[in-house]
């Protein structure tokens, strides 16, 4: 069935495999354990047993410690990301997509934060503007992940997207198979859904823009973690995802060793074993029929492995320090840093940070914009700036008086001077220079309706 709706792309099927082990890893122990041999293969030792080493397997998993860096990782770098909110630009039409962007009541920034943790997760995000097939409804987001983009022509001309999940009917929830196609025909756009299980076409329908302005495009957008491109690219977050299997892995091991070193094996040479052992336990030993004194003693592994096995442990985390986590741990050395020297390895550790908040911001503007377009309104109006300022970079009194001179002495622009002070966080990142300024000439004049009243004649 190559020809089904639920075909797979063939660049889709090479990431899947990443995309489960950042899931999994992301979700932690619990989901990492339950996948049981996935992720920890079973000691071949164990499949002697009676039972093909189900027990042994499960004391031997249950004493393994997953580590939980990766989504502490995200929420982290997200957190950065985010510092400060992006400057959003919207014409007044859009504005009430500040506190409704998606159909299910999420907010702009919201929205903007969870592409942010979906591009560190998988690397992949995508963004629909969509609107309701009848009434006037200003049009939303729907966003879908990177295992929900299951197929897309290289030509942008068409996208499959996975909407399949659980559909409440009366008090159960069902699962459900339905799938989306958009797709350009004779220059067209057009949305096809498949549902149930033997994938039955439903009606296709031809969304238009205000005014039944045709679009010509799909308003769809497909964000990376570097830029806007269709293949699918590695996870950022990868290698710290392989490293916290590797650090389960060692776990599981280390802990199997210490505790088989204490569980140690009562030997009798040379006579008749004893009915018991134990504290408060007599043992006498009979020499038997064999010659040679009797002899008892306790035999058990010498764990031999576990020191290689600490160190392994210590130096897997350190590879996943490496991976990304060290940048959360780097606050300490903070004061004992030059602010040049702070900014320059910021700067080297922070590049994967800079191309995921260009990539996230770049994202969100250009489907802001297809709502735009659909709403009659110019694209070039809606404008998303992100914070790329990843570090505490506020203003001293000192500083920003310094920049409000260089500006009255002609220097600086006046817009330089208020990015300066953006990024010091002293000026409002919600606000471009021109709304600061008419802000200003506001609170020392009066706004235009006051002014026009205080020039216009007395009536008599």
């Amino acid at each position: 069935m190559s020809d089904a709706v639920e075909t797979k792309h063939p660049a889709y099927r090479e990431r899947v495999d990443e995309w489960s082990l950042m899931r999994d890893t992301a979700g932690g122990e619990k989901e990492v354990k339950g996948a049981g041999v996935a992720y920890l293969p079973q000691p071949s030792g164990f499949k002697a047993q009676a039972d093909g080493g189900t027990a042994l397997y499960d004391a031997y998993q249950k004493r393994a410690q997953f580590p939980e860096i990766v989504l502490p990782t995200i929420h982290g770098m997200v957190g950065v990301i985010h510092r400060t909110e992006a400057q959003i630009e919207l014409p007044a039409a859009m504005q009430p997509l500040w506190e409704k962007a998606t159909k299910d009541g999420l907010p702009l920034e919201a929205l903007h934060r969870r592409i942010t943790a979906e591009l560190l997760t998988t690397g992949r995000y995508a963004l629909l503007a969509d609107a309701a097939t009848e009434g006037s409804d200003l049009p939303w987001l729907a966003g879908y992940t990177a295992e929900a983009l299951i197929n897309w022509a290289d030509d942008r001309s068409m996208f499959v997207l996975d909407e399949s999940g659980l559909k409440r009917e009366g008090f159960r929830w069902e699962p459900e198979q339905r799938f989306r196609v958009l797709e350009m025909k004779d220059g067209t756009y057009s949305v096809q859904t498949y549902t149930g299980s033997d994938r039955a076409p439903g009606d296709e329908v031809t969304p238009s823009g205000r005014g039944n302005a045709k679009l010509n495009e799909i308003p769809f957008v497909v964000i990376g973690a570097r830029d806007l491109s269709l293949p699918p690219e590695l996870p950022p977050l990868l290698g710290v995802a392989r490293s916290a299997i590797a650090l389960y892995q060692l776990s599981a091991d280390y802990r199997w060793q210490l505790f088989m070193t204490g569980q140690e094996t009562l030997v009798v040479i040379n006579g008749d074993p004893p009915s018991a052992v134990g504290a408060g336990a007599v043992i006498a030993i009979k020499q038997g029929d064999n010659a040679g004194a009797p002899d008892v003693k306790y035999v058990g592994p010498a764990g031999t492995g576990i020191a290689a096995h600490r160190t392994a442990i210590l130096d897997e985390r350190q590879n996943a320090a490496q991976s990304g986590a060290r940048l959360f741990n780097s606050s300490e050395s903070k004061s004992a840093e030059s602010g040049d020297a702070l900014r320059i390895r910021f700067a080297a550790e922070t590049a994967t940070l800079t191309s995921i908040a260009l990539a996230s911001a770049q994202g969100l503007e250009k489907a802001l914009r297809h709502i735009a377009i659909m709403i009659g309104q110019s694209p070039d109006a809606v404008t998303v700036k992100p914070n790329l300022s990843f570090v505490d970079a506020t203003l001293t009194p000192e500083q920003a008086a310094s920049l409000v001179s260089l500006w009255q002495n002609g220097a600086i622009a006046y817009e330089t001077l208020y990015e300066n002070l953006q990024r010091g966080e002293i000026a409002s990142a919600e606000r471009d220079h021109e709304a600061e300024m008419k802000l200003i000439d506001e609170e020392r004049f009066g706004t235009e309706d006051e002014r026009n009243a205080a020039l216009s004649p007395p009536q008599t």
